[in-house]
């Protein structure tokens, strides 16, 4: 496993840090571009040159992609999903990512709302607290008041594949409603301008490795026009998430967005992280690991975790690169109001990945 510190990088120079994670000392450097310019060569994805690279202290584009309801041996390492799998050997997995947020393994929404905003309670967690959403519910029937990430951050974005209309708070069609936590939060004022729906694309459900057809759409404007906000959500609809169609179909979404991702000018700059992640296991044991991959220049090669985490950490883990420093209900270690949260909820995720 390879772990390594945060520091910062410093324009036109280069930095040498030492780090020792067990028994293994290395020592990593990193050098910046002057003038805004690449600093990475294209073709990038993480960090292959086999030399650790010191990430910036803070990032200014958070990518997000919510994947659902598999368990971590059922996508990481299956041929069903070879795409996914070949940036786990590229970039960073974390094996002990849990689905411990709640007591009882809630439905997808409370995960949702627990990612985004450190409890799914204005006070409290799970089913104990105030205004605690504990079902999929549309946002027509229940909202948040509590502040999110998508408030927190100084720009925001939520692209949400096969929504109707901007900030839609009623499910339609493959548009589910209960995938899209912006709507959910009801001091979110700017929810109509940045909640924005992208036009689904079609994947092959049982080819791998094969494009989706081409999309053109908000999100992959904000990534050629150099416009990403700080912090941006997409949720792929219920056909390409895993939820109905197959874990092929998602991989093939992946497989159509991501190296769109990685060409963009802020990617190369060493801008950006990306999350892919899943809101919850396939099955109702309490607990368990879910699938995942984090992306960045900055993550070595085939690192692999063993650092206990979850939604809240990971939240946390947005909050400290996008230089916030105010972290929200569990993501502080204790849930709104007061009251325990689970373990690894504050780990230091981005140590453990190096980004």
């Amino acid at each position: 496993m390879t772990t390594s510190t945060t520091g910062t990088a410093t324009t036109g120079t280069s930095m040498t840090t030492t780090t020792t994670t067990g028994t293994a000392t290395t020592t990593s450097s990193s050098s910046s571009s002057t003038g805004g310019g690449t600093m990475f060569p294209a073709g990038t994805i993480c960090n292959d040159s086999g030399t650790p690279r010191t990430p910036p202290t803070t990032l200014k584009n958070i990518i997000v992609i919510l994947e659902e309801n598999e368990n971590l041996g059922a996508v990481n390492g299956q041929a069903v999903a070879p795409y996914l799998n070949s940036l786990d050997s590229k970039c960073g997995v974390a094996t002990k990512y849990l689905d411990n947020c709640f007591s009882d393994n809630l439905v997808s929404l409370p995960h949702y709302l627990a990612l985004t905003s450190g409890s799914n309670c204005n006070t409290g967690l799970d089913q104990a607290g105030t205004g605690c959403i504990t079902d999929d519910g549309d946002a027509t029937l229940h909202t948040l008041s509590t502040t999110s990430i998508f408030a927190q951050a100084s720009s925001w974005r939520s692209y949400q594949e096969s929504m109707p209309s901007a900030c839609d708070k009623s499910s339609s069609g493959r548009y589910a409603a209960k995938h899209n936590p912006a709507a959910y939060y009801s001091q979110l004022a700017s929810c109509s301008a940045d909640d924005v729906a992208i036009a689904a694309v079609t994947c092959n459900a049982t080819t791998t490795n094969k494009a989706c057809t081409a999309p053109n759409n908000a999100f992959t404007q904000d990534l050629a026009n150099d416009t990403l906000p700080a912090f941006a959500f997409v949720s792929p609809n219920l056909d390409n998430d895993m939820h109905d169609g197959t874990i092929t179909q998602a991989d093939n979404w992946l497989f159509t967005y991501l190296p769109l991702i990685f060409q963009s000018k802020a990617y190369l700059r060493g801008d950006v992280a990306v999350f892919v992640v899943w809101d919850e296991q396939a099955t109702s044991t309490f607990g368990g690991a879910t699938p995942n991959l984090f992306i960045s220049p900055y993550i070595t090669a085939g690192t692999m975790t063993t650092t206990t985490m979850n939604h809240f950490a990971v939240l946390r883990a947005w909050e400290d690169a996008l230089g916030i420093s105010t972290h929200l209900g569990c993501a502080s270690g204790t849930a709104p109001g007061g009251g325990a949260c689970p373990t690894g909820s504050t780990a230091d995720v981005r140590s453990a990945l190096n980004f």
